[in-house]
Protein backbone atom coordinates (compact mmCIF):
# COMPACT_ATOMS: atom_id res chain seq x y z
CA UNK A 1 0.00 0.00 0.00
CA UNK A 2 1.20 3.55 -0.58
CA UNK A 3 0.95 6.82 1.84
CA UNK A 4 -1.97 9.12 0.47
CA UNK A 5 -1.46 11.54 -1.92
CA UNK A 6 -2.89 15.39 -2.27
CA UNK A 7 -3.50 17.59 0.13
CA UNK A 8 -4.56 16.45 3.26
CA UNK A 9 -4.18 18.48 6.66
CA UNK A 10 -2.45 17.07 9.65
CA UNK A 11 -5.17 15.52 11.88
CA UNK A 12 -6.69 13.51 8.59
CA UNK A 13 -2.86 12.70 7.76
CA UNK A 14 -2.27 11.08 11.24
CA UNK A 15 -5.74 9.08 10.99
CA UNK A 16 -4.75 7.79 7.84
CA UNK A 17 -1.51 6.77 8.73
CA UNK A 18 -3.33 4.53 11.64
CA UNK A 19 -5.42 2.99 9.11
CA UNK A 20 -2.70 1.84 6.84
CA UNK A 21 -0.88 0.13 9.89
CA UNK A 22 -4.20 -1.51 10.77
CA UNK A 23 -4.18 -2.59 7.03
CA UNK A 24 -1.15 -4.11 7.01
CA UNK A 25 -0.77 -5.27 10.99
CA UNK A 26 -4.53 -7.16 9.84
CA UNK A 27 -2.72 -8.58 6.67
CA UNK A 28 0.08 -10.66 9.30
CA UNK A 29 -2.04 -11.37 12.12
CA UNK A 30 -3.98 -14.62 13.02
CA UNK A 31 -7.09 -15.43 14.26
CA UNK A 32 -7.83 -14.34 18.03
CA UNK A 33 -5.72 -16.17 20.85
CA UNK A 34 -9.08 -16.91 22.80
CA UNK A 35 -10.81 -18.45 20.10
CA UNK A 36 -7.53 -20.43 19.34
CA UNK A 37 -7.34 -21.62 22.45
CA UNK A 38 -11.17 -23.30 22.67
CA UNK A 39 -10.95 -24.49 19.33
CA UNK A 40 -8.02 -26.77 20.30
CA UNK A 41 -10.13 -27.83 22.76
CA UNK A 42 -13.00 -28.69 20.69
CA UNK A 43 -11.14 -30.18 17.80
CA UNK A 44 -11.12 -33.94 18.71
CA UNK A 45 -15.41 -33.63 18.54
CA UNK A 46 -14.89 -31.07 15.29
CA UNK A 47 -14.76 -33.47 12.38
CA UNK A 48 -17.86 -36.09 13.90
CA UNK A 49 -19.73 -32.50 14.46
CA UNK A 50 -19.38 -31.24 10.94
CA UNK A 51 -21.98 -33.81 9.28
CA UNK A 52 -24.34 -31.73 11.41
CA UNK A 53 -23.94 -28.27 9.59
CA UNK A 54 -24.06 -29.27 5.56
CA UNK A 55 -23.07 -26.39 2.75
CA UNK A 56 -26.87 -26.60 2.00
CA UNK A 57 -27.90 -25.77 5.57
CA UNK A 58 -25.08 -22.84 5.46
CA UNK A 59 -26.00 -21.45 2.40
CA UNK A 60 -29.66 -21.46 3.07
CA UNK A 61 -29.21 -19.48 6.48
CA UNK A 62 -26.17 -17.32 4.43
CA UNK A 63 -28.74 -16.09 1.98
CA UNK A 64 -31.41 -15.42 4.92
CA UNK A 65 -29.15 -14.09 7.14
CA UNK A 66 -28.03 -11.30 4.43
CA UNK A 67 -31.48 -10.39 3.82
CA UNK A 68 -32.59 -9.50 7.49
CA UNK A 69 -29.43 -7.89 8.11
CA UNK A 70 -30.16 -5.91 4.80
CA UNK A 71 -34.10 -4.79 6.34
CA UNK A 72 -33.43 -4.77 9.65
CA UNK A 73 -30.11 -2.23 10.13
CA UNK A 74 -30.80 1.60 10.10
CA UNK A 75 -28.32 4.22 9.17
CA UNK A 76 -25.73 5.27 11.31
CA UNK A 77 -25.25 8.31 12.81
CA UNK A 78 -21.79 9.69 12.37
CA UNK A 79 -20.29 11.33 9.06
CA UNK A 80 -19.41 8.80 6.35
CA UNK A 81 -16.32 11.47 5.42
CA UNK A 82 -15.10 11.03 8.65
CA UNK A 83 -12.68 8.36 8.80
CA UNK A 84 -11.97 8.23 12.81
CA UNK A 85 -15.27 8.62 13.25
CA UNK A 86 -16.04 5.19 10.65
CA UNK A 87 -13.43 3.61 12.50
CA UNK A 88 -15.03 4.33 16.32
CA UNK A 89 -18.83 2.99 14.79
CA UNK A 90 -17.30 0.25 13.75
CA UNK A 91 -15.75 -0.60 17.08
CA UNK A 92 -19.02 -0.54 18.40
CA UNK A 93 -20.46 -2.72 15.58
CA UNK A 94 -18.05 -5.59 16.53
CA UNK A 95 -18.91 -4.73 20.58
CA UNK A 96 -22.48 -5.34 20.08
CA UNK A 97 -22.05 -7.96 17.58
CA UNK A 98 -19.98 -10.55 20.09
CA UNK A 99 -21.72 -9.50 23.34
CA UNK A 100 -24.76 -10.66 21.63
CA UNK A 101 -23.50 -13.46 20.19
CA UNK A 102 -21.91 -14.60 23.40
CA UNK A 103 -24.84 -14.32 25.34
CA UNK A 104 -26.99 -16.63 22.46
CA UNK A 105 -24.03 -18.86 22.70
CA UNK A 106 -24.13 -19.11 25.88
CA UNK A 107 -27.77 -19.42 26.40
CA UNK A 108 -27.79 -22.59 23.60
CA UNK A 109 -24.72 -24.72 25.26
CA UNK A 110 -27.17 -25.46 27.83
CA UNK A 111 -28.65 -28.02 25.79
CA UNK A 112 -26.21 -29.51 24.41
CA UNK A 113 -26.12 -30.71 20.51
CA UNK A 114 -30.02 -29.09 19.97
CA UNK A 115 -28.63 -25.72 20.95
CA UNK A 116 -25.66 -25.80 18.80
CA UNK A 117 -28.02 -26.69 15.89
CA UNK A 118 -30.27 -23.53 16.92
CA UNK A 119 -27.70 -21.44 17.53
CA UNK A 120 -25.83 -21.72 13.83
CA UNK A 121 -28.66 -19.42 12.47
CA UNK A 122 -28.09 -17.04 15.14
CA UNK A 123 -24.66 -17.09 14.45
CA UNK A 124 -25.25 -16.51 11.08
CA UNK A 125 -27.60 -13.95 11.32
CA UNK A 126 -25.38 -11.63 13.82
CA UNK A 127 -22.33 -11.94 11.07
CA UNK A 128 -24.26 -11.15 8.51
CA UNK A 129 -25.51 -7.80 10.72
CA UNK A 130 -21.89 -7.60 11.49
CA UNK A 131 -20.94 -7.24 8.08
CA UNK A 132 -23.44 -5.20 6.95
CA UNK A 133 -23.56 -2.77 9.92
CA UNK A 134 -19.45 -2.53 9.77
CA UNK A 135 -19.88 -1.16 5.78
CA UNK A 136 -22.57 0.90 7.00
CA UNK A 137 -20.07 2.54 9.32
CA UNK A 138 -17.96 3.39 6.69
CA UNK A 139 -20.81 4.75 4.37
CA UNK A 140 -21.34 1.78 2.10
CA UNK A 141 -24.61 0.69 2.30
CA UNK A 142 -24.00 -2.49 -0.19
CA UNK A 143 -26.91 -3.23 -2.68
CA UNK A 144 -26.51 -5.59 -5.42
CA UNK A 145 -25.65 -9.00 -5.91
CA UNK A 146 -22.18 -7.80 -6.52
CA UNK A 147 -22.06 -5.96 -3.38
CA UNK A 148 -23.59 -9.46 -1.46
CA UNK A 149 -20.94 -11.61 -3.08
CA UNK A 150 -18.13 -9.00 -1.10
CA UNK A 151 -19.98 -9.45 2.19
CA UNK A 152 -19.67 -13.27 1.65
CA UNK A 153 -16.01 -13.21 0.86
CA UNK A 154 -15.29 -11.32 3.89
CA UNK A 155 -16.90 -13.80 5.98
CA UNK A 156 -14.81 -16.37 3.74
CA UNK A 157 -11.74 -13.89 4.84
CA UNK A 158 -12.69 -14.16 8.38
CA UNK A 159 -12.94 -18.06 8.65
CA UNK A 160 -9.77 -18.70 6.86
CA UNK A 161 -7.35 -16.73 9.84
CA UNK A 162 -5.39 -19.56 10.63
CA UNK A 163 -5.71 -21.48 6.64
CA UNK A 164 -2.74 -22.23 4.46
CA UNK A 165 -5.00 -19.85 1.88
CA UNK A 166 -5.65 -17.33 3.64
CA UNK A 167 -3.25 -14.40 1.57
CA UNK A 168 -4.97 -15.79 -1.30
CA UNK A 169 -8.37 -14.88 -0.02
CA UNK A 170 -7.23 -11.79 0.98
CA UNK A 171 -5.80 -11.02 -2.29
CA UNK A 172 -9.24 -11.70 -4.19
CA UNK A 173 -11.08 -9.87 -1.51
CA UNK A 174 -8.91 -6.93 -2.78
CA UNK A 175 -9.23 -7.67 -6.14
CA UNK A 176 -12.66 -7.96 -5.69
CA UNK A 177 -12.74 -4.61 -4.08
CA UNK A 178 -11.02 -2.77 -6.70
CA UNK A 179 -13.12 -4.05 -9.16
CA UNK A 180 -16.23 -2.28 -7.13
CA UNK A 181 -13.97 1.31 -7.01
CA UNK A 182 -14.04 0.85 -10.75
CA UNK A 183 -17.11 2.36 -13.07
CA UNK A 184 -16.50 0.09 -15.56
CA UNK A 185 -15.64 -2.94 -13.50
CA UNK A 186 -18.97 -2.52 -11.08
CA UNK A 187 -20.63 -3.04 -14.40
CA UNK A 188 -19.30 -6.25 -15.36
CA UNK A 189 -20.07 -7.49 -11.71
CA UNK A 190 -23.69 -5.59 -11.98
CA UNK A 191 -24.53 -7.97 -15.30
CA UNK A 192 -22.98 -11.08 -14.07
CA UNK A 193 -23.46 -10.45 -9.95
CA UNK A 194 -26.00 -13.61 -9.62
CA UNK A 195 -23.96 -15.97 -11.37
CA UNK A 196 -20.72 -14.52 -9.12
CA UNK A 197 -22.62 -14.97 -5.77
CA UNK A 198 -23.66 -18.37 -6.46
CA UNK A 199 -20.05 -19.46 -7.13
CA UNK A 200 -18.95 -17.54 -3.84
CA UNK A 201 -21.81 -18.64 -2.32
CA UNK A 202 -21.06 -22.36 -2.76
CA UNK A 203 -17.32 -22.10 -1.57
CA UNK A 204 -18.28 -19.88 1.55
CA UNK A 205 -20.63 -22.46 2.56
CA UNK A 206 -18.13 -25.42 2.71
CA UNK A 207 -15.79 -23.59 4.59
CA UNK A 208 -18.14 -22.04 7.09
CA UNK A 209 -19.57 -24.63 7.90
CA UNK A 210 -16.91 -26.45 8.96
CA UNK A 211 -14.94 -23.71 10.33
CA UNK A 212 -18.51 -23.26 12.74
CA UNK A 213 -18.14 -26.77 13.49
CA UNK A 214 -14.71 -27.15 14.68
CA UNK A 215 -15.82 -23.84 16.93
CA UNK A 216 -18.64 -25.37 18.11
CA UNK A 217 -18.21 -28.91 18.94
CA UNK A 218 -17.61 -28.21 22.62
CA UNK A 219 -20.90 -26.86 23.18
CA UNK A 220 -22.19 -30.43 22.27
CA UNK A 221 -21.95 -30.84 26.57
CA UNK A 222 -24.70 -29.62 27.95
CA UNK A 223 -23.85 -27.03 31.09
CA UNK A 224 -20.09 -26.82 30.17
CA UNK A 225 -20.98 -26.11 26.83
CA UNK A 226 -22.32 -23.09 27.42
CA UNK A 227 -19.19 -21.35 28.34
CA UNK A 228 -17.44 -22.64 25.64
CA UNK A 229 -20.06 -21.52 23.14
CA UNK A 230 -19.95 -17.84 25.18
CA UNK A 231 -15.84 -17.60 23.79
CA UNK A 232 -15.97 -19.30 20.61
CA UNK A 233 -18.82 -17.08 19.52
CA UNK A 234 -17.37 -13.81 20.38
CA UNK A 235 -14.23 -15.07 19.29
CA UNK A 236 -16.20 -15.47 16.01
CA UNK A 237 -17.81 -12.52 15.45
CA UNK A 238 -14.13 -10.63 16.46
CA UNK A 239 -12.99 -12.51 13.54
CA UNK A 240 -15.91 -11.14 11.23
CA UNK A 241 -15.16 -7.39 12.80
CA UNK A 242 -12.00 -7.49 12.13
CA UNK A 243 -12.21 -8.90 8.59
CA UNK A 244 -15.50 -6.43 7.87
CA UNK A 245 -12.99 -3.64 9.23
CA UNK A 246 -10.14 -4.44 6.76
CA UNK A 247 -12.41 -4.72 3.51
CA UNK A 248 -14.63 -1.35 4.45
CA UNK A 249 -11.29 0.53 5.55
CA UNK A 250 -9.80 -0.77 2.33
CA UNK A 251 -12.69 0.69 0.78
CA UNK A 252 -13.36 3.46 1.76
CA UNK A 253 -9.62 4.90 1.57
CA UNK A 254 -9.74 3.63 -2.33
CA UNK A 255 -12.43 5.85 -2.84
CA UNK A 256 -10.54 8.90 -2.04
CA UNK A 257 -7.75 7.40 -4.07
CA UNK A 258 -5.28 7.44 -0.47
CA UNK A 259 -4.00 4.05 -1.76
CA UNK A 260 -2.62 2.54 -4.93
CA UNK A 261 -3.13 -1.21 -5.54
CA UNK A 262 -4.70 -2.69 -2.85
CA UNK A 263 -4.04 -6.29 -3.26
CA UNK A 264 0.11 -5.54 -3.77
CA UNK A 265 0.24 -6.71 -0.01
CA UNK A 266 -2.08 -9.83 0.18
CA UNK A 267 0.12 -10.89 -2.99
CA UNK A 268 3.22 -10.39 -1.41
CA UNK A 269 2.95 -11.89 1.93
Amino acid sequence: MSAPTGPHDAALGKVVAEALRAQRAYEEQRRTRLGSGAERITRPLGGAFARAVPPEMVRAALRAADRLAGTTLSALDHDPSDLAACEAAARRVQAWASGGNAASGFAAGWFGAAGVTADIPTTLTLAARNVRATGLAYGIEGQGEEEAAFRLMVLEVATSQADGGRQERLAELNRMAEWLASPGGRLVLEKGGEWVTEKVVERVARQLGASLAGRKAGQVVPIVGGAVAAVVNASFQTDVSRAARYAYRNRWLMARRMIGDASDKAQEA
